[in-house]
């Protein structure tokens, strides 16, 4: 098993833990900084997640709520889904394949709202 960092910028950073579920699926922890959002994607497959620290603002289809620390849930195949850090905040994503995160599928309209918050950080 490796933790490898695979993405930095201005919203933090994105690792990936290899070799921890079976069927290639990846287990993703995801550091965001306050004030930035990560996603616009939809898969295929139903992918899950956890709140490790913090607070966030998880938008999936057309429902928002907040999430804090040691909350989790489902994001259903097929609906897009986003978090935008209320405070500095880890979240760990799993269940989708590797080949399924390299599809990168956005949804156009959740896609553009990610893109203007990050625009202001």
């Amino acid at each position: 098993m490796e933790l490898k960092k695979v993405h930095e910028d201005k919203r933090g950073f994105i690792y990936v833990i290899s070799d921890l579920l079976n069927e290639r699926r990846e287990f993703t922890i995801l550091e965001i900084k306050k004030g930035a959002a990560r996603g616009g994607c939809l898969h295929s497959k139903d992918e899950n997640f956890v709140i490790i620290k913090g607070k966030v603002k998880v938008i999936c289809g057309q429902k928002e709520w907040e999430a804090k620390t040691g909350e989790s849930g489902t994001f259903l195949a097929n609906i897009p889904h986003a978090f935008i850090a209320i405070e500095d905040s880890i979240v760990s994503e799993w269940g989708i394949t590797t080949q399924e995160k390299e599809l990168d599928r956005k949804e156009p309209s959740l896609k553009r709202i990610v893109d203007e918050i990050n625009e202001k950080i």
